[in-house]
């Protein structure tokens, strides 16, 4: 109290006492005298405390000029108190200072006629290694922080802290200690561009749910560019779709559209919107059970068509399935052809639960002065739906155009992909298209009607070409499928003295963008581990090579198919044979590759590398009788 004197007390009881006055004042008045009025008597919506923002989300990977900008625009004349984003402001992935710097100007230069203050959030094409983190913090001074407005607590995260989408010790530290530094603000939210959420256990944030242990709380990301609303620990979370990011558009119940989300801070909780740039969408317009609903449409508008042939004549056939427990309509019309004549323009079917259905195009030649090979495709307008919706639920439906070409094809045909054998080796056709009639031939010669019938299989005792066309009972065929198949003698295996659990590395360093020539480079050091995990051996987060030589136990003969996942690229040898080939600068990828082994130990090599963001390396095999399982190593 020294610090006030005797006016500084008198004033203050002054205001203390006329606040009460202040905040009785009715902004609203009228001079209606009438006991009826032209209006509502609920109350007007003016609570100070509450207040309105705008969300921006992903704008690259892909991204799409002039979208940003218009929600830029348009966000102008919504009058929100501020603007935040989830990230992914530029398309990034670069070491280059002077790219860099062309891209934010580039950014700047879109945001500049923003009127309301914009807060940044790191993506990873923002922030994806120590250059463009050095970059990141040089501009905008910190690349994880905190804010209260309005006695809401912001928490902004950077999902690219650790290496890949982890989040490190210490902003998990900082975090907590924000969070349990404001244990009574009226809400708490959460802004990252990873959802997190998805795949806690691995990144830290599983200690961050457990700070807000008992606390209400909302989270916002992006990244996968498309929208998803959904309830965990009770509270709400959100991975926002697109602002001009790269998106296929296929429609909001898909979670597909371009928007800016609009949310009012309540007594309640925040509540949302989302704003197109042509409309409004609803918080919850795409759920979980929409993803799943969702597949079956996006899977049926795949289209694979069959298209047969019976000299100039084409029969055309869709397979349309449905997994779901509801109806499904399809219908299409056929834009006018100047080649060729359909039977029908067009086309509806009722695809029941749990079943399937084929539709049919018939044409044949406007004119044969054409060549087939001159023909235009046939254009069909579709739109495929969900007949029965839940009460309050949107129409759930795609729409689209097809241009399907006349020439003969194999639709959904398939062999099986395994392609070599050691003794038999009985090859099975997968084929959707029930009614139709497929033969074939292991002399290279064209499969006719009179050939062998697939069948059960084609028993295969050495090394043949597989051929198979498809027939329908009309006459009318199918393109050939054709795979080669080969009998090959397995590799021995070796003699190995006294093996002992784990394998051998021998680790690099350098600036790799593709794997190395390893026998130039100089090592740093070697060791042996009990499993692939570059994390173990990396002496630092990026730009390292490792080579892996030891062996594994193969349990009996047969052919194996091995299956290589790595973050970046990646090779696998068994013996001196380059089985697969996963190499390039790229996010976690598995890819695969076959090879017939003996009984016994052989020698296993792989090499890796680590570019940026991200490092993984993990290594599978299986065969027709035992299922994926991990390799186990010896040196």
């Amino acid at each position: 109290m020294a610090f006030f004197n005797k006016h500084h007390i008198s004033l203050l009881l002054l205001l203390m006492s006329a606040t009460p006055l202040l905040a009785q004042q009715e902004p609203f008045s009228s001079p209606l005298e009438t006991q009826q009025k032209p209006w509502t008597d609920k109350p007007f919506y003016n609570d100070p405390n509450n207040f309105q923002f705008v969300i921006v989300s992903d704008r690259t990977g892909g991204h799409r000029k002039g979208v940003f900008g218009d929600a830029v625009a348009k966000i102008n004349q919504l009058y929100p108190e501020f603007v935040l984003s989830v990230g992914d402001l530029i398309e990034g992935y670069t070491k280059d200072q002077a790219l860099m710097d062309e891209q934010w100007a580039e950014f700047q230069t879109i945001l500049d006629p923003l009127a309301f203050r914009f807060f940044y959030v790191a993506g990873n094409h923002d922030y994806s290694n120590k250059t463009m983190g050095e970059q990141w913090d040089k501009r905008f001074g910190a690349n994880y922080y905190h804010f209260i407005y309005k006695d809401v607590l912001f928490l902004v995260f950077n999902t690219n802290d650790g290496d890949g989408v982890l989040l490190g010790d210490k902003q998990i530290s900082d975090m907590q200690k924000v969070i349990a530094d404001h244990p009574d603000v009226r809400w708490t939210m959460l802004f990252m561009h990873h959802p997190l959420w998805a795949f806690k256990e691995v990144n830290g944030f599983d200690k961050i749910e457990a700070a807000l242990a008992g606390r209400k709380y909302t989270a916002y990301a992006g990244h996968t560019h498309r929208y998803l609303y959904e309830v965990k620990n009770d509270q709400n979370h959100y991975v926002l779709a697109t602002t001009g990011g790269g998106s296929r558009l296929r429609g909001p119940k898909f979670g597909e559209f371009d928007h800016v989300s609009w949310v009012t801070m309540t007594d309640d909780g925040p509540k949302m919107v989302n704003l197109k740039l042509s409309g409004i969408v609803p918080h919850d317009i795409s759920t979980r059970k929409d993803h799943e609903m969702g597949k079956v449409l996006i899977q049926n508008t795949d289209f694979r068509p069959l298209v047969l042939k019976k000299e100039a004549q084409r029969k055309v056939v869709l397979h349309l399935r449905n997994p779901s427990e509801k109806p499904i309509s399809f219908r299409a019309r056929l834009y006018h052809h100047h080649h060729m004549i359909p039977d029908s323009v067009t086309f509806q079917k009722l695809i029941g639960p749990k079943s399937e259905e084929k539709l049919v195009i018939r044409t044949v030649p406007a004119s044969t002065s054409i060549d087939p090979k001159d023909w235009d495709p046939l254009e069909l307008e579709w739109e495929i739906r969900y007949i029965t919706v839940e009460k309050g639920q949107t129409d759930f439906l795609l729409q689209g155009r097809e241009a399907i070409d006349l020439k003969p094809s194999v639709g959904d045909l398939s062999l099986t992909p395994e392609r070599i054998f050691l003794d038999t080796h009985r090859v099975q056709l997968q084929n959707p298209y029930h009614g139709y009639r497929p033969k074939y031939t292991v002399d290279r010669t064209r499969p006719g009607i009179e050939s062998m019938d697939v069948a059960d299989g084609i028993a295969l005792k050495e090394s043949k070409t597989v051929q198979v066309v498809l027939f329908d009972n009309e006459g009318f065929h199918s393109d050939m499928l054709t795979k080669s198949y080969k009998k090959v003698k397995p590799k021995s295996g070796i003699r190995v003295k006294q093996p002992k659990p784990g394998i051998e590395y021998t680790y690099y360093e350098g600036n790799f963008s593709q794997l190395p020539d390893f026998d130039m480079l100089k090592s740093i050091k070697k060791g042996v581990v009990t499993q692939l995990d570059p994390d173990l051996i990396g002496q630092r987060l990026d730009h390292y090579a490792i080579r892996y030589e030891g062996y594994f136990s193969v349990p009996k003969a047969g052919v194996y198919t091995f299956h290589l996942r790595s973050d970046d690229g990646s090779r696998l040898f068994v013996g001196n044979k380059l089985v697969v080939d996963n190499g390039g600068s790229h996010s976690a990828l598995t890819k695969t590759g076959m090879v017939a082994l003996k009984k016994g130990m052989h020698a296993i090599k792989i090499e890796y590398f680590e570019d940026f963001l991200g490092e993984e390396l993990r290594l599978w095999y299986s065969s027709p009788d035992m299922p994926r399982t991990s390799v186990s190593f010896f040196h």
